[in-house]
Formats: structure tokens, C-alpha cells, sequence
């Protein structure tokens, strides 16, 4: 086995049935980086506007032990909702939630 498919191998044994993180200790930035590929964000490597909003939301969720709603992480990462859409075209959970290593919030289909 390969080692891409090693990694590959070892983050898909931590996913819950959703595919995000079981375990949100398991995160790491090769993580995010796994997830940016496998969902074509960032074309090749994560710009600085998308771990701004990854890091965000993942101080968010550690404080307060929810994730943040689209409005909020705009005001905190001064940017604007198009421009994170643009940034996570398959939604901010699908994208930076699930890249951030957080749960998928309750009630989100």
C-alpha cells in the first residue's frame, strides 16, 4: 500500500458515517488538507482566507462548543459571505466545518 493511500486509509477509519471526524483530537493540518483534496477546495494547497475561516471555526467551537453561523465567521474573518461561498463552494459544513475537524451540527442535512 502506498503511502497516500496509507493516509487515506487511516483518516477514513476516523470518519463517522457523514464523513466527518469521529474524533476531533485526530485533526491536523494534513487532515484539512486530505479533506481540501478529496472535495477539490482550494485547487491545490489552502490559501490564507481558507484556514483563516478553518481556524476560526474551529476557536469557535472549543469556546463555545457549537459551530459559528455563516454571518459570524464573515464578521470575524473580514470576509465577505461570497467570498467564503467562494472559498467552500459545497458549504460552509461540508467545507470548513469538515475540514476544521468539527462535528456535523445537529439538524444539518
Amino acid at each position: 500500500m502506498t503511502e497516500p493511500d496509507q493516509v487515506k486509509k487511516q483518516i477514513e477509519e476516523k470518519l463517522d458515517c457523514d464523513g466527518f471526524l469521529a474524533d476531533e483530537a485526530f485533526w491536523s493540518t494534513d487532515v484539512a488538507e486530505y479533506f481540501a483534496r478529496a472535495q477539490n477546495i482550494g485547487e491545490h494547497k489552502l490559501s490564507s482566507d481558507h484556514w483563516k475561516v478553518i481556524h476560526f471555526v474551529r476557536d469557535y467551537y472549543r469556546e463555545y462548543k457549537r459551530s459559528p453561523a455563516i454571518v459570524k465567521v464573515a464578521r470575524h474573518t473580514s470576509l465577505s459571505l461570497e467570498e467564503i461561498c467562494n472559498l467552500f463552494p459545497c458549504g460552509l459544513v461540508k467545507g470548513a466545518y469538515r475540514l476544521a475537524g468539527l462535528p456535523k451540527p445537529p439538524g444539518c442535512a
